[in-house]
């Protein structure tokens, strides 16, 4: 528990500083800097100014301290006690265990095994005696005597010793503690750790290790916890193990009552613990392993805080405190007055800080709305920023609608796919000139120049533009890649700027779509009175040269090589492959055939003398 009974008054020096704002700059807008620096002084002054002036106004006058946190703190002290002084005596039984396991030490070499007892108690100092007990129940020991410092060794007979027999029984492997001793030799009640002993798979006996429990008393004893706070260890629910009063010994205890009862025992509260009359739950915010409950006890009321420790005996350990209530209650009411003082403040400040921030925040949440679409390439989804009445926020806002309506014009001419892989990687060097298996898809207009004669320049563009479109929608579901538009053509890729798989599948699914979607669309121009529009298309998988293509001052990203020319040819070939009036052809090369799963079924075209390419090439329609 913390004692506090005075604190220093803080003195807060405070700088006025002069803020000169140009009038030509002023154009009846805030800047934003002064005005946060204001709100922030401001939910400052009001937050943490008050509660603080708070905080030290009561703190001149009492102890402020958490009781919650300080049971906590001094029951998980002595748990770490206990385990401090009982674990290494386990520890160091194990080790014994090991090394005669091991064969590095003969349990009938007793000079031997004197040295390795006598170690144990060096590295462990409260342990008081560690023996070995061999299957005939002789004992061979070595124990630490407080008075002198010197260890005895020795051999003892608990072949009649009952208490010695019956504990010796319960060993099984893995840790073994006993029940509490009492010894009258020594007047002092102890625990024990035992762990079997195996010689080449035979049961040999077993090693024990012999703790006190007295500094336990010494330990409950210093640690007190404030005005009547005490510390107390049990053993189960019904013998006290450690307590002020065990320091100097206690009467009556015996061979068949090692320790004293809790109920009779000296400390009246301490017996108390258990009692339903009176018992209430406590209300404080504890762990899950730790309990507690509030009891009345001659007309006062004690918090007993309490933590089981399985796993030293056959009954856990509990160790726990208690305390008068008395003694912490106007602790815990200055507590709660200055709590409730410091949230209202809080409250006050919050409410301040909600309504200008959301003055402040509305323009900056849409602009954060914008800058996420664009990220995502959707310049044309998002809307122009409003003006603010902060004057950085408006500059931001002028700003960013100028770049987004250069934006916009940008994502009408450079491929969307392209701009994406630029975006993720951050730099040119991705897009560097290089050798990539690509799949490449032409498609040409058929009969271009008869639909188009005594059209408009409006009405070529319109008629374009939506062939255009019904082919990129195609293309864009199967994550190609745009090049270019030639004339009435259209050129695509797969494979670049990021590798793809199942380039070939993908091109020829989009060819497929696209035959579907110009029937659809002419079964639409047919109702209109329109002529029907027919499209060629051309696919052929390679290696391409992939990058950037053309002068320091206009580059494109773009594919180029023979394989290229191949798609291109293919295409021009379907002029020869089906009879006039084909409405969709689709010519594919074996490369991109050997490239198809099941579900496609290219049909064999014959073999073919491409421009530009030595002998004839496979073909096939799909």
């Amino acid at each position: 528990m913390r004692n506090r009974k005075q604190l220093r008054p803080l003195r807060l020096n405070r700088e006025a500083g002069r803020a000169k704002i140009s009038l030509s700059r002023w154009n009846g807008r805030f800047p934003i800097t002064i005005t946060l620096v204001a709100a922030v002084g401001l939910l400052t002054l009001v937050s943490v100014g008050s509660v603080l002036w708070l905080g030290v106004w009561l703190a001149q006058k009492n102890t402020f301290a958490l009781l919650s946190e300080n049971a906590h703190q001094s029951v998980t002290s002595a748990a770490n006690r206990i385990r401090q002084h009982l674990e290494p005596a386990e520890d160091q039984a194990r080790f014994l265990v090991e090394r005669i396991e091991a064969g590095d030490v003969d349990p009938a070499d007793h000079q031997a095994l004197g040295l390795l007892l006598t170690g144990a108690l060096a590295a462990a100092p409260q342990i008081e005696t560690v023996m070995f007990i061999d299957d005939q129940a002789q004992s061979y020991y070595a124990s630490y005597n407080s008075g002198n410092g010197k260890v005895t060794l020795g051999i003892i007979d608990y072949s009649r010793d009952q208490i010695i027999q019956k504990n010796m029984k319960k060993i099984v492997p893995g840790a073994n503690w006993g029940p509490p001793i009492w010894r009258e030799n020594t007047k002092q009640t102890y625990l024990n750790a035992g762990f079997p002993v195996l010689v080449r798979g035979k049961p040999a006996g077993a090693i024990v290790a012999v703790v006190s429990v007295e500094h336990l008393s010494d330990f409950v004893s210093e640690a007190q916890s404030g005005p009547d706070g005490q510390h107390f260890i049990l053993s189960g629910r019904e013998h006290v193990l450690a307590h002020p009063l065990m320091m100097r010994g206690y009467p009556g205890r015996t061979d068949k009552s090692p320790l004293p009862k809790l109920l009779g025992f000296s400390d009246p509260i301490l017996a108390a613990i258990w009692r339903p009359d009176g018992r209430e739950d406590l209300a404080l915010n504890l762990p899950k392993d730790i309990s507690g409950h509030l009891l009345r006890v001659f007309d006062a009321e004690y918090i007993f805080i309490y933590k089981e420790m399985p796993g030293f005996g056959p009954r856990p350990l509990l160790a726990g405190v208690y305390y008068r209530l008395s003694d912490v209650s106007e602790e815990i009411e200055r507590m709660m007055l200055s709590m409730v003082a410091g949230i209202a403040a809080l409250a006050l400040s919050l409410l301040a800080a909600v309504l200008l921030g959301r003055k402040i925040a509305q323009p900056i949440v849409g602009f954060s709305i914008a800058a996420s679409r664009i990220r995502d390439l959707e310049a044309s989804k998002v809307k122009n920023l409003p003006s603010s009445m902060f004057r950085e926020l408006n500059d931001q806002s002028r700003s960013f609608n100028t770049m987004l309506r250069a934006l916009r014009w940008f994502e009408l001419y450079v491929p969307k796919k392209l701009v994406g892989h630029l975006v993720k990687r951050g730099d040119e060097s991705s897009l560097a000139s290089d050798h990539r298996n690509i799949t490449v898809m032409f498609t040409d207009m058929v009969g271009y120049s008869a639909i188009s004669q005594g059209m408009s320049a409006k009405e070529v563009a319109e008629l374009l533009n939506h062939h255009f479109s019904l082919i990129g929608e195609c293309i864009d579901a199967e994550e190609g890649t745009i090049d270019k538009y030639i004339g009435d053509s259209v050129m695509a890729f797969w494979g670049a700027p990021e590798k793809q798989k199942n380039r070939a599948e993908r091109a020829c699914r989009t060819a497929l779509a696209v035959a579907s979607a110009i029937r659809k669309d002419n079964a639409k121009r047919a109702e209109q009175g329109k002529p029907a529009i027919g499209i060629r298309i051309g696919i052929h998988s390679g290696v391409a040269t992939v990058g950037n293509i053309g002068a320091p001052g206009r580059i494109n990203y773009t594919i180029i090589g023979d394989d290229v020319n191949i798609g291109q040819r293919l295409e021009q070939l379907g002029k020869e492959v089906y009879p006039p009036g084909t409405d969709v052809s689709i010519l594919i090369s074996a490369d991109t055939a050997e490239g198809l799963g099941a579900e496609f079924k290219p049909v064999l075209a014959g073999k073919f003398e491409l421009k530009g390419r030595e002998g004839k090439t496979k073909v096939y329609k799909l």
